[in-house]
């Protein structure tokens, strides 16, 4: 099969995903009336793939099922198939993502889910394998399945997706404030305690491998150091505290910059570490990830003024204008992963190929430097995890010994040529959409750059770009779109493009820009309230009340790794003055702030700035907050693991875990990439830690944690752990315990 023998619907679209897809043998419908009504007409159950344009898994899944004739010809003679862009339709993915995680009790990417014809879900999953293996059916069988009990169980079916759709309105609510909850800088105080509870001392970083950024996380770190008083005895419990915060996010952004999570050359950032070291990255470069960590270089360089952060913001957002810069100005979505089907394929150097592209222009003795510079003479560090031997290979390029000859004018030289060198090179996908949103994060960043640093083409860029927006992603009224590509605009835009351009125009109006900016961040945001807000119970909805193709509409207040709409819009109403939105925002989301902090970074930044402005905040009980509701994942992970805790000795401490079935927990060294379970104790010092053996955990089991002293002082104990069961896997949680001295 050649890849052009076939051509489908999604020839049509416009995101480079769906058109990944367009000479599919699948018949490929996008999301709309059009596939809707065939399965209707047709009665079909609907096959809904989700994924996007650099995710690797996505691509495997392409290769292995969707591009093979056999896979296809069962998937059009039993359903009706839609492929949806996440990017593109965050909504659609976040609904269904809901759906997947109640049924499965994880998620990702690629998303895979059943329908009805009426769009209620009733199966879902992730990645499926092309044919059955390990026990476990492959797609194909799955797909005879579902076919089967949609043909002859109707009735089981129907009752699994109404109740599956009762789940999901429930979900779609935050749950009301049980008690009396007061917000105030005591309250913020413990609930930054929490946030950090997974902080990394060895590595730097919040939770293990593989490690994200965590911005959102850092940003409301940033805001705290910046936002929270301290009392005038400069040695009280609040200054300690913030001193300790401020080592953990100067940990965490040096150990970024200094990893190979950091394009050494090129400036950007990848999106992920596969390692707990910021070594080995998932090599996707994405625009919000350096939108993102730009704001949070650059408040950083602001607050302690070490000149390396701005230099790393300086070349983020270089990097950004010279390689994700559309000829209008606007920002383009993300960098593929792979090169020709291979993992970080244009990234990845040995020591040869190093010398040989830089011996004709600089000596051997200042290669060799380079080569210690940037690691390559410890010897290969990368593994391609899906081809080769498995061994270590090819390096990625990476600063061992720090930053102290990072700025050296020879070494910058060194990294100007073998970037060029880089270039020649096959390059990765690019995807051209331009998405409001994540351009929102990016014109925010170049704007505080701008003033910041005192550098106008920053805030030039920015205006640029956010007049693109204006002209081309917003109609006569004022309503904005999602996205667009070769100026074809698509798509009713979400609360996260309208609340993030608010902001951005706020920024670009604080940077000095055009005074205009203001006025235009108020129309807009009274146009966000207009189709966002529920004016009954406060907070927004994710989708418009003009939305007619879902089932049900959310209210998000997590974060994503993008900030929360909703956290956003509470920011952006503080800053226009608008008190009462702001309020009700923050109280309509306190009970989940309360429960979920640790995923909640934005709403605790609004909830920072609602206090420094206008002091604590009072959210009374609701008559119904005591309606059972189904708990999430992430609470279910809770409650799989009870504790508790004994001093055996002065200096032995013993956690006795109590597992319920039918799940296991990972255990400290477990095999094939699951995430393992570790104890901490940030503020002592541990002679040795006695994990017990085996694999996997379950029923009783016991943590021995050995001080080297006697602990005279609170100890903060941290355990994190992931909860599975014979088919799926729980979010990995960490809970804090504080445990008095012996």
């Amino acid at each position: 099969m050649t890849q052009t023998a076939h051509t489908n619907r999604l020839a049509n679209e416009t995101s480079p995903y769906l058109l990944q897809h367009a000479h599919n043998p699948v018949d490929w419908y996008p999301w709309g009336p059009e596939a809707f009504e065939a399965a209707r007409s047709q009665d079909k159950p609907i096959f809904l793939s989700v994924g996007y344009s650099t995710c690797y898994w996505c691509h495997v899944m392409e290769r292995e099922s969707f591009e093979n004739e056999a896979v296809a010809r069962e998937m059009n003679q039993r359903f009706i198939n839609i492929k949806v862009d996440r990017e593109e339709r965050p909504d659609v993915d976040q609904l269904y993502m809901t759906a997947v995680q109640v049924l499965t009790q994880q998620g990702g990417w690629p998303m895979s889910v059943f329908l009805l014809p009426d769009l209620r879900p009733f199966y879902g999953g992730t990645y499926f394998p092309p044919a059955d293996a390990y026990g476990r059916p492959g797609f194909v069988t799955l797909l005879r399945a579902i076919d089967d009990a949609y043909r002859n169980r109707r009735a089981d079916v129907n009752r699994s997706a109404e109740q599956l759709l009762n789940i999901l309105r429930q979900l779609a609510e935050p749950p009301p404030a049980s008690q009396r909850i007061t917000i105030n800088w005591e309250q913020i105080d413990e609930l930054v305690r929490r946030s950090t509870a997974d902080y990394d001392p060895v590595h730097g970083g919040f939770g293990g491998a593989p490690r994200f950024p965590r911005q959102t996380l850092l940003e409301m770190l940033l805001t705290y150091l910046r936002l929270r008083p301290v009392d005038l005895d400069p040695q009280s419990q609040i200054a300690n505290r913030k001193a300790q915060i401020l080592s953990m996010v100067r940990h965490t952004l040096d150990a970024m910059a200094n990893g190979g999570i950091r394009d050494h050359l090129g400036g950007g950032f990848h999106r992920y570490s596969t390692d707990a070291q910021w070594l080995v990255p998932h090599f996707e470069i994405m625009l919000y990830d350096n939108a993102m960590l730009a704001w949070c270089y650059l408040e950083a360089y602001e607050q302690t003024e070490e000149l390396r952060y701005a230099r790393i913001a300086r070349g983020i957002l270089d990097f950004v204008l010279r390689e994700m810069t559309s000829p209008q100005g606007a920002f383009y979505t993300a960098f593929d992963a792979e090169v020709d089907a291979r993992e970080g394929g244009s990234y990845l150097w040995t020591a040869p190929q190093v010398q040989q592209a830089l011996e004709d222009s600089f000596t051997p003795e200042q290669i060799a430097e380079f080569l210690h510079v940037y690691g390559l003479d410890r010897g290969p560090n990368f593994a391609d995890p899906h081809h080769g031997t498995g061994r270590a290979e090819s390096n990625v390029l990476y600063l061992p010994d720090g930053a102290d000859r990072e700025n050296d004018p020879i070494i910058v030289k060194m990294r100007q040529a073998l970037y060029q060198a880089r270039r020649k090179r096959k390059q990765p996908l690019l995807d051209t959409k331009i998405i409001t949103s994540w351009n929102a994060l990016m014109i925010r960043a170049l704007a505080y750059a701008g003033q910041v640093l005192q550098e106008q083409q920053y805030l030039h860029a920015a205006e640029r770009a956010a007049r693109f927006l204006v002209k081309h992603h917003m109609t006569e009224e004022g309503a904005l779109y999602r996205t667009s590509r070769d100026g074809l605009a698509k798509y009713e835009a979400f609360l996260d493009d309208y609340a993030f351009l608010c902001q951005a125009m706020l920024a670009l109006h604080d940077a000095g820009g055009d005074e205009n900016w203001r006025d235009q961040a108020r129309a807009l945001a009274k146009g966000m309230q207009y189709r966002f807000a529920d004016e009954d119970r406060g907070g927004f909805y994710f989708t418009s009340c003009d939305a007619k193709d879902l089932i049900v509409r959310q209210k998000v207040a997590t974060d994503s790794p993008l900030p929360s709409g909703n956290a956003v819009a509470a920011m952006v109403a503080l800053e226009l003055g608008d008190r009462d939105t702001a309020a009700r925002t923050l109280s309509v989301f306190a009970q989940q702030l309360l429960q979920q902090v640790e995923a909640m970074s934005s709403m605790l930044e609004a909830a920072m700035l609602y206090v420094d402005q206008h002091g604590e905040l009072t959210v009374e009980p609701t008559a119904d907050a005591h309606s059972r509701r189904p708990i999430s994942p992430h609470q279910l992970a809770e409650r799989v693991v009870t504790v508790a805790t004994s001093w055996r000795s002065p200096t032995e401490l013993e956690l006795r875990l109590q597992i319920l079935p039918p799940f296991h927990i990972n255990s400290n060294a477990p095999a094939g990439g699951m995430i393992p379970t570790e104890v901490r104790v940030p503020d002592a010092q541990i002679e040795a830690i006695d994990y017990p053996p085996g694999q996997t955990w379950a029923g009783q089991t016991s943590i021995v944690v050995r001080f080297r002293q006697p602990a005279t002082q609170v100890l903060r104990v941290v355990l994190r752990y992931q909860a599975c069961d014979e088919s799926a896997c729980l979010p990995d949680v960490a809970r804090v315990f504080e445990i008095s001295p012996p």
